[in-house]
């Protein structure tokens, strides 16, 4: 199944439907209220957000509808995978549970964590087996109605060139000394003291990597100062002009910011780069499949909602 497209995330997303207030049935199937909230919960937690700091009331419907949608069309895929007689094995389901009890750490952890979710292991075993065969049911909708054409990966590649290119970039060694905003004349003067010694020490010989590591007061300095490489417009704009006047090897002067007194060493330049289509042909595939698998997946299940009956209870 490829990826954004799955149903199945961590085997854990909902709860079983039990004898409450439904929500919502599918042919004759009910959702309860309780599994609409625990599905409810889930999506908050996912998007980082607390029902309580929601700022519109239409927030919280958003979200909600949202779960009770989701909820609908794995009813309605499982139901398909009935049809279609694509259930999952007992295999595949063991094979399934095995990755989460060694995702969990323990088998009893594992159930532990099945427990919060409402379910007894039995109950868990069915839940897994209808999440894989929807998945099943919605990998077949991909695969039988998508279809990337090279001639489509070719447009693609021609359509988007700043995707494919990489602009000069360096890779940079930092020694920062910090100045305060609120600092005065003095204290500016003293940073401007103490990086300057440094700066002599590094020209007498001393490694730079522990310059920064004893001295830098910049994130980097566990590192040696060492940055990840950076294109232009991804370093400060005070650093700028010197990284890329710069060669491999050189160490600038002192360089004065809003944040204090810098010095930066040029360890490496990379040059600009065209990614070919070759390199980039299997990417771009993948991501044609993948956005153009969600929107045939959508339709299809617009049009299964369409063709069962499919009742709302709730006015969400």
């Amino acid at each position: 199944m490829h990826r954004g497209l799955t149903l199945v995330v961590a085997l854990a997303a909902a709860a079983p439907a039990v004898a409450q207030v439904p929500v919502a049935r599918v042919n004759g199937v009910t959702i309860s209220s309780e599994t609409l909230d625990r599905r409810f919960e889930e999506h908050l937690r996912a998007r980082n957000m607390n029902i309580a700091r929601l700022q519109r009331p239409e927030q919280a419907r958003e979200v909600k509808r949202a779960a009770l949608d989701e909820l609908i069309n794995e009813e309605l895929l499982w139901q398909q995978a009935q049809r279609e007689n694509r259930v999952a094995s007992d295999e595949d389901v063991d094979r399934a549970l095995a990755q989460a009890i060694e995702r969990a750490g323990s088998r009893e952890r594992f159930l532990r964590g099945v427990a919060r979710q409402g379910f007894d292991e039995a109950g868990y075993r069915r839940h897994v087996r209808r999440m894989l065969s929807a998945d099943r049911v919605a990998q077949a909708i991909v695969e039988q109605r998508v279809d990337v054409s090279e001639r489509d990966i070719e447009a693609f590649y021609r359509a988007n060139p700043h995707a494919f290119s990489q602009p000069e970039r360096v890779r940079l060694g930092e020694i920062l000394i910090a100045v305060p905003p609120q600092a005065d004349a003095a204290e500016r003067a003293q940073a401007r003291a103490r990086i300057e010694a440094i700066a002599a020490q590094l020209a007498a010989g001393q490694d730079f990597a522990e310059a920064a590591r004893r001295h830098s007061d910049h994130p980097t300095r566990q590192w040696g100062g060492a940055h990840d490489p950076q294109a232009r417009d991804e370093i400060a704009a005070p650093l700028r002009a010197a990284a890329f006047a710069l060669r491999p090897g050189e160490t600038s002067g002192v360089i004065e910011s809003e944040s204090g007194f810098h010095l930066i060493r040029v360890e490496e330049r990379i040059a600009a780069a065209v990614v070919p289509l070759e390199a980039a042909r299997e990417p771009i595939r993948r991501y044609l499949v993948d956005s153009r698998g969600r929107e045939t997946l959508a339709r299809e299940l617009q049009a299964l909602c369409a063709a069962n009956r499919v009742e709302l209870f709730v006015p969400l």
